[in-house]
């Protein structure tokens, strides 16, 4: 692998991490509800979640996975499901923001943990990235894990920066979002925005 590509990699990574998505949106929501501090355990979710989509691409297992007839398809609906799931929370729970150190004790790490990991490693958009991406940069006629390893290590710090920027940013609002109308208007906005997200992920299933 060049310079050059993986460059390019980065590029497209960059692209492909600040559009707004379900990764987005869950570390933003949890930012407003919790505080910027208090969602490192979603950030690191996210992150082993897309590490372990890049080791499972680079395995081949993705590629076993893509070819086997139904396989694919169950678990891109496994994992829309799952989405849609988020998105029903979002529109119908009634949490709302706690600027002292009760919001704290709303969630907990573990579950903040899981819950990104469970929607890194459901999103078939991000597997899918990394199937499109890693035939173009990958030289094949050398050992694959090393460079699969420096383009997995690339992706998932820049998502960290990422996701961090999202959180900060969503910090600094919590006090224009305590009024829980506007919260409540943000969620409805964020679980619909995750609703279409997956009736245009089902569609081009």
């Amino acid at each position: 692998m060049t310079l050059s590509l993986w460059i390019y990699f980065t590029a497209v990574s960059v692209v492909n991490i600040i559009t707004p998505g379900p990764a987005n949106l869950n570390t933003v929501q949890r930012a407003l509800q919790l505080g910027a501090a208090r969602v490192f355990p979603t950030i690191l979710g996210n992150t082993v979640g897309l590490a372990i989509g890049g080791c499972f691409c680079a395995s081949g297992a993705a590629a076993v996975l893509l070819t086997t007839d139904g396989y694919f398809a169950l678990w891109s609906y496994l994992g829309i499901a799952y989405l849609v799931w988020l998105a029903v929370k979002l529109l119908l729970s009634c949490e709302s923001i706690v600027l002292d150190r009760q919001s704290f004790e709303v969630v907990s790490a573990k579950s903040l943990f899981i819950e990104a990991i469970v929607l890194a490693v459901s999103n078939p958009k991000a597997l899918l990235f990394y199937i499109a991406l890693f035939p173009q940069v990958l030289n094949f006629d050398k050992p694959i894990w090393p460079q699969a390893s420096i383009l997995i290590v690339t992706y998932c710090l820049l998502s960290i920066l990422s996701l961090s920027s999202y959180a900060g940013l969503a910090d600094r609002m919590r006090i224009y979002f305590a009024d829980p109308i506007r919260y409540t208007r943000f969620r409805q906005l964020s679980g619909t925005i995750l609703l279409v997200f997956c009736i245009t992920l089902a569609l081009e299933l």
